[in-house]
């Protein structure tokens, strides 16, 4: 599997385009997202380098994390950063199997991060775990219902998010913000047209 996306990632650069998601820029316009950020399942960079770019634009701290299952998605997101003056850690992760940290980040943002449902809860918990007190969760992802557009995103179910599961795992925080509904999607040449997506900004509360 990883050979694959590696392939990918090499035979086309900007594989999802170079913009960062129309979600992520919105949401980083509305608030100020500073701090230790982290981006999982973030292939070339194209969201997290966009938010360390919005950060120094803004003069507010921000520490960019990258972390995805290809090496080359990874290196190509190296390279632009770079080029943009970001200085970016990277980390090669198997959401399967890694181990998620104890209250370490500031924000966790998670773009199309597409695994099986099981994998899904997993990284979810994690995410919740590696959050500090009053992080921030940040993402867009294709719900279930997705299959149908045939837009984007996986042809199997079992990797689409069903937002109730979302909404569990958060169940004792602060939902800022969560859409389950249409957009337009132009991210790239795997992502084009109206799609079916979850939106999500959530708090995590630990100190109930």
């Amino acid at each position: 599997m990883r050979q694959e996306w590696d392939k990918r990632y090499s035979e086309t650069q900007h594989l999802y385009g170079s913009d960062a998601n129309i979600f992520i820029q919105d949401m980083s316009q509305r608030y100020t997202i500073s701090g230790r950020t982290l981006a999982i399942a973030e292939g070339e960079g194209r969201n997290i380098l966009y938010l360390a770019r919005t950060a120094r634009e803004k003069h507010v701290p921000f520490s960019a994390e990258a972390w995805d299952y290809s090496q080359v998605a990874l290196e190509n997101a190296q390279l632009y950063a770079n080029e943009q003056g970001v200085e970016l850690g990277t980390r090669q992760v198997d959401l399967t199997r890694v181990e998620w940290p104890q209250d370490q980040y500031d924000n966790i943002i998670c773009v199309f991060g597409h695994v099986d449902s099981a994998t899904q809860l997993r990284t979810l918990d994690g995410v919740r775990q590696a959050l500090k007190n009053h992080g921030y969760f940040i993402g867009e992802v294709y719900s279930k219902a997705q299959l149908a557009y045939k837009t984007g995103g996986p042809g199997n179910p079992d990797f689409l998010y069903d937002p109730k599961m979302i909404l569990d795992v958060f169940k004792n925080d602060h939902i800022v913000h969560f859409f389950v509904g249409e957009v337009e999607r132009y991210e790239g040449k795997l992502h084009q047209g109206k799609s079916h997506v979850i939106q999500f900004m959530i708090e995590v509360i630990k100190d109930q």
